[in-house]
């Protein structure tokens, strides 16, 4: 299961979608800390935020970070400026 834009969403709910996954499930949480589009969500409150440091020891988690923006320029100038 692919889980997008995760940066949007809080603990709980990750907590809830996380903890109904199903035996030989694999999930991927993927989100932009920079992209947060909730005026009740910060970096550090995120649920992004959370699991990753939750599942940091979990043997079957890995974390990739990915930088820099593969959308256009203008988009990535939005990121650094708006």
């Amino acid at each position: 299961m692919i889980l997008d834009e995760s940066q949007n969403l809080t603990a709980s709910q990750l907590k809830t979608i996380i903890t109904r996954c199903g035996e030989g499930t694999k999930l991927i949480c993927s989100g932009n800390l920079a992209q947060i589009d909730s005026n009740y969500l910060t970096p550090v409150t995120s649920g992004l935020t959370y699991i990753v440091e939750r599942f940091k020891n979990f043997e079957g988690s890995a974390t990739v970070n990915l930088n820099g923006v593969v959308r256009s320029r203008l988009a990535s100038f939005a990121e650094e400026n708006l």
